[in-house]
């Protein structure tokens, strides 16, 4: 038996880091002002596939089937398509709605390092924020949670109608606009030579390259001119970044488009030295209203919190919450410890206990491999004098407590 292609299981120990960054994540958003959403997995094939949204490359890679009402049914390729649903058709909601949502999703993709097709993503986002405050906002949430998690990162960023610009400029068809920004978006992925044949296989002018190559402010005025809004609304946003401390590490990449077709003005991305994009996100004000809702500005960021787990899991601490286990020895402490671990337990200490009689020896071996700091030993002797002995694995110690002053061990293994 093994997995299907591109899934994978989280054991105990690595789910506890999954949730520790997903914790992270949920903690800066909520100190950033925004508010818990949760969608089905499954929507709608023809919401997931509409054109304007997710694009005709991604609608190949959606997971679909037809259910037993002959419905077209797929699941979730990220958690922005879905939230433009919600929106669309929860007219009444407060504006700008900033909302955040961690969960699973699903691509066909092909499967490498660290990509795969079922895969979390913790987003941040807000309807209703027309200025680039709202692009800064989401981007700076982003970069508290990486320096949280111990990583130093850079922001790219570049805008929609800037590269439309460049590519008219540069003669590209406006039906090919598409075409071109995903071959585009791919030049950190394969090299510059093979984002060249692609244009070349679909008939792109090739000048676009060469244009995005130059990656600065200056060069892009030459092409587009001053009064470019484009150009303009990127450094606007870069000039917001630099003044609240990124000076060095936000920069423009013109080569910069992002995938998906929704985006519509800024995009930008937090990259790790040495690792591929851990989050990316960009400006997309007519997805609401692709779904029948009032045209809404919006603007998001969504890490890969996969692709974090893989960078940070050798660097992560073990994640152990159990504080205490419970050991009874013999079969008349077998009842005073299960309430002993209840009234743990209602004191708000983690508690585990055995539940297998097995001797001393063993429960501290087994404590010990699950990384439970304390094991509370229960003996019948002890008891029969009113004590417990509490023993810290780390350091040997044992600690002699009276059954009454169990309040104590909360101090204790704090």
């Amino acid at each position: 038996l093994q997995n299907v292609r591109g899934t994978r299981d989280f054991l105990p120990e690595r789910m506890k880091k999954k949730q520790f960054i997903e914790d992270t994540c949920r903690q800066v958003f909520e100190l950033y002002g925004f508010y818990p959403l949760q969608t089905p997995a499954l929507e709608e094939l023809e919401l997931l596939a509409k054109k304007g949204a997710g694009g005709q490359e991604i609608s190949k890679e959606i997971y679909w089937f037809k259910d037993q009402g002959d419905r077209n049914i797929g699941l979730r390729f990220d958690l922005t398509v879905p939230m433009g649903r919600v929106v669309a058709t929860n007219r009444d909601l407060s504006k700008p709605f900033k909302r955040y949502a961690i969960g699973q999703v699903w691509r066909y993709d092909r499967p490498g390092a660290n990509r795969y097709r079922e895969f979390t993503q913790a987003d941040a986002d807000t309807v209703g924020g027309n200025s680039t405050l709202a692009d800064f906002e989401v981007i700076a949430c982003a970069l508290e949670i990486v320096k949280r998690l111990g990583l130093d990162a850079k922001v790219k960023v570049n805008n929609r109608k800037l590269l439309e610009e460049l590519a008219k400029k540069c003669k590209v068809k406006p039906e090919q606009v598409v075409d071109c920004f995903r071959s585009l978006d791919k030049a950190d992925k394969i090299e510059g030579k093979g984002v060249e044949k692609e244009l070349k296989e679909k008939g792109i002018p090739t000048d676009i390259l060469e244009v995005v190559r130059q990656n600065d402010a200056a060069s892009a005025m030459k092409q587009v001119g001053k009064d470019s809004e484009g150009l303009k609304e990127a450094l606007d946003l870069i000039g917001m970044l630099e003044a609240q401390g990124c000076k060095g590490k936000v920069q423009l990449d013109l080569s910069l488009a992002r995938g998906l077709e929704y985006y519509t003005g800024n995009v930008f991305e937090v990259m790790v030295p040495g690792v591929a994009s851990i989050a990316g996100g960009g400006r997309y004000d007519k997805l609401v209203g692709l779904y029948g809702g009032q045209e809404s500005p919006a603007t998001g960021i969504s890490f890969g919190v996969d692709r974090l787990l893989d960078v940070l899991e050798d660097r992560l601490p073990a994640q152990n919450r159990t504080r205490v286990f419970v050991a009874p020895i013999g079969e008349t402490a077998l009842k005073p410890a299960v309430d002993l671990a209840q009234r743990l337990r209602g004191m708000g200490v983690n508690t585990d206990m055995d539940l297998c009689g097995r001797g001393i020896s063993k429960n501290l071996a087994y404590a010990s491999r699950l990384g439970v700091p304390f094991v509370l030993i229960v003996g019948e002797k002890d008891l029969a004098a009113g004590e417990l002995t509490l023993k810290d694995l780390a350091s040997g110690k044992e600690t002699k407590l009276k059954v009454s002053d169990l309040n104590k061990v909360n101090d204790l293994v704090k």
